[in-house]
């Protein structure tokens, strides 16, 4: 059957009968579906790269079954990814009917916390990692995932490992994850052969790079920061080099973060100290991000910090990338073997009534055909391991991967990974210090007052 795509106003209009909840998926020792390569023609199973499995049919008396799809990727070529996966599964599941409803950001955020709240709460959605995840967990919206994962460990132990502590809330795990996001330093590689300039590999020799384009009246960092998310991964990154990894831990966790330690300040400081240098674009807080991305591609900047599902752009725009992950300062007294950035996945709802079902469905997303095509249809890196080539990626994310593959773990995005009124708080507060009109440890000590607040208010 094929999967429908409804609209927003559709949802809200659907029968009673059309939001029951996601059906009977039978007993989970023959759940798992194979999906074809489309390359070779061969079978794969859902769980992980290897065996095989007999199709079911997702309910043993036939009773009709809705399973309701929520994601935020919204794009005419994005789409048809997740209505051609809905298809492959609803025809190995004669009985299920599969419902896709997406959503742009930020009302996809929204949106999902009303829905979650009501009776019309997806089966499956997307979440971002981190707090982001931890909030639904906290409210008892989302099933606890661990059973699957310890019930199929060959399945678990196909993912990139550090993909999966970002899902994890104190003894569970509540998400899949299904991609990797991180943020890696892109320089243009002709300006670098023109001026002679090696990859830096510590932080001195960073703004020794920065201090050489500068000079040649060339931006060395482009950064629009009219919206502060885009400074908000260097203040992640920043963060995650100079506080103790158990400390920002500690702090992330609104119930225990006093966001006391001396690092924050030194991060905050060295965000401040790029653009008094003269490093990011010019007017950086008045500057729309996407304008000042583009001087890299043309030429007019050196470097831009940039995420790798939007590697493609560079490509795009013909220009020649290479990739470079931030050096870690001398001293400093973070984790070094850390990667800016998270896997993004999806999430089942407590009030989903047959999760089985729906772990089926997360098992096929993971499975090898459909991670390479999420790597050439999303341009989004896999959170399964050893499914990225030369055939399916550039050489930008390649190189991405073999970093996050060997680094201890991710820092999340700061927004995404702390108590959404202390990012309030501290997110924007980032264009103060950026412009000097806020020193570091003002900033903080607004934080620090923030979190007391919502420590004693929770």
């Amino acid at each position: 059957m094929k999967a429908k795509l409804v609209s927003l106003m559709m949802v809200v209009c659907m029968t009673a009968a059309l939001l029951a909840g996601c059906g009977d998926g039978g007993s989970k020792d023959n759940a798992n579906t194979p999906s074809t390569d489309e390359n070779n023609g061969e079978q794969q199973n859902s769980g992980d790269n290897g065996s095989t499995n007999n199709k079911a049919s997702g309910s043993s008396d036939g009773e009709k079954i809705t399973l309701k799809l929520f994601h935020n990727w919204i794009n005419v070529e994005e789409a048809p990814y997740f209505e051609d996966i809905a298809a492959e599964f609803e025809s190995t599941h004669e009985n299920v009917d599969i419902v896709i409803e997406n959503v742009g950001d930020p009302d996809y955020r929204s949106k999902l916390s009303v829905m979650l709240g009501t009776d019309d709460a997806p089966d499956i959605f997307f979440s971002w990692s981190g707090e982001s995840a931890y909030k639904f967990v906290r409210a008892g919206l989302v099933q606890d995932l661990t059973q699957y994962y310890e019930e199929d460990i060959a399945w678990k132990d196909n993912f990139v490992q550090a993909a999966l502590p970002p899902f994890e809330y104190e003894d569970g795990i509540y998400g899949v994850p299904v991609r990797i996001d991180c943020k890696m330093m892109i320089y243009n590689k002709a300006l670098f052969e023109e001026y002679n300039i090696e990859i830096p590999t510590t932080y001195e020799e960073f703004l020794q790079v920065c201090e050489t384009f500068k000079k040649a009246g060339i931006i060395p960092l482009a950064l629009g920061n009219l919206e502060p998310w885009a400074s908000c991964h260097y203040i992640s990154t920043f963060n995650g080099m100079c506080v103790p990894e158990d400390v920002r831990r500690m702090d992330n966790d609104y119930k225990t973060g006093t966001f006391t330690d001396p690092g924050y300040v030194q991060a905050l400081q060295m965000l401040q100290d790029l653009n008094s240098k003269g490093y990011f674009t010019p007017n950086t807080n008045a500057m729309d991000f996407d304008m000042a991305r583009n001087d890299v591609f043309i030429g007019k900047a050196a470097m831009t910090y940039m995420q790798s599902i939007e590697f493609k752009r560079c490509q795009e725009n013909n220009m020649e990338a290479g990739v470079f992950k931030i050096p870690f300062p001398e001293g400093a007294a973070g984790n070094e073997n850390l990667v800016t950035g998270s896997p993004d996945g999806f999430m089942i709802s407590s009030k989903c009534e047959h999760p089985e079902l729906a772990m089926e469905f997360l098992k096929l997303m993971t499975s090898k055909p459909w991670q390479e095509r999420m790597i050439t249809q999303l341009s989004s890196p896999a959170s399964v391991q050893d499914v990225h080539n030369a055939e399916n990626s550039n050489d930008v994310t390649l190189q991405a991967v073999e970093v996050y593959k060997q680094a201890d773990g991710f820092v999340n995005w700061l927004d995404s990974d702390i108590h959404s009124e202390i990012a309030d708080v501290y997110v924007p507060g980032l264009q103060e210090v950026i412009d000097g009109s806020k020193t570091p440890e003002d900033l903080m000590g607004e934080v620090q007052g923030i979190a007391a607040r919502v420590q004693s208010e929770e």
